[in-house]
């Protein structure tokens, strides 16, 4: 129950955060973390992320069973497929946040990595985006099936109708993570034309190997 009642605090200050960032829609998005007894903490249906209290949070399990307070959002469904293909992802933050939603239908841009790493730090944390394109409007579940594909390898993913859907260890990392891309996101908006020097692959992979993430 402690643990429990560390998380609710954490998932309500981080939400908190957002919202005054105005880095999501009001009542957009969903945070989550899973628990060590294997039961999901998600942000309710419907309430902005600036009125949450620790007790309005949905408690829910891997396979979806409510199990306290209000039924979460559909795409709480999302997160589960993603802790039951990856155990290493412990939190989870899908937002339409301002700066790299913008990207998610840019159909210029490559599908397999739509922000490239600018910086070094980036590139420990999350140095590939892949995009995930829905087939038809009906193909929630197969978006959700792509987004549990991706989360095995990578550790954020953008899609069209969850914006960007960024995983970590714990709510902490989940964080630090989703910022690291939003502000790179927002210098690449601001900066269009600009011939950034990405990092190369080679590079990349030196990074990933001695800063392992």
């Amino acid at each position: 129950m402690l643990e429990q009642g560390n998380l609710r605090k954490q998932l309500v200050d981080y939400s908190r955060e957002l919202f005054l960032h105005r880095q999501g829609v009001e009542e957009g998005g969903n945070l989550s973390v899973l628990t060590s007894d294997d039961t999901v903490l998600v942000t309710p249906n419907g309430l902005s992320h600036g009125k949450l209290q620790p007790q309005l949070l949905s408690l829910v399990s891997l396979e979806g069973q409510l199990i306290s307070g209000d039924r979460p959002q559909w795409d709480v469904e999302c997160h589960l497929a993603i802790y039951r293909a990856n155990p290493k992802h412990r939190a989870i933050v899908s937002m339409r946040s301002k700066h790299i939603s913008e990207l998610a239908d840019n159909a210029s841009l490559n599908p397999e990595n739509v922000l490239p790493a600018l910086a070094p730090f980036v590139a420990m944390r999350t140095p590939i985006l892949p995009r995930v394109s829905v087939i038809d409007g009906n193909s929630a579940s197969h978006e959700f099936y792509m987004l549990a594909e991706k989360a095995r390898q990578y550790h954020a993913v953008l899609t069209a109708n969850l914006g960007l859907v960024v995983m970590g260890k714990n709510l902490k990392d989940a964080m630090y993570n989703f910022e690291e891309l939003e502000e790179t996101a927002a210098l690449r908006l601001q900066y269009p034309n600009e011939n950034f020097q990405y990092l190369s692959n080679e590079e990349i992979a030196e990074i990933k190997a001695v800063f392992a993430h």
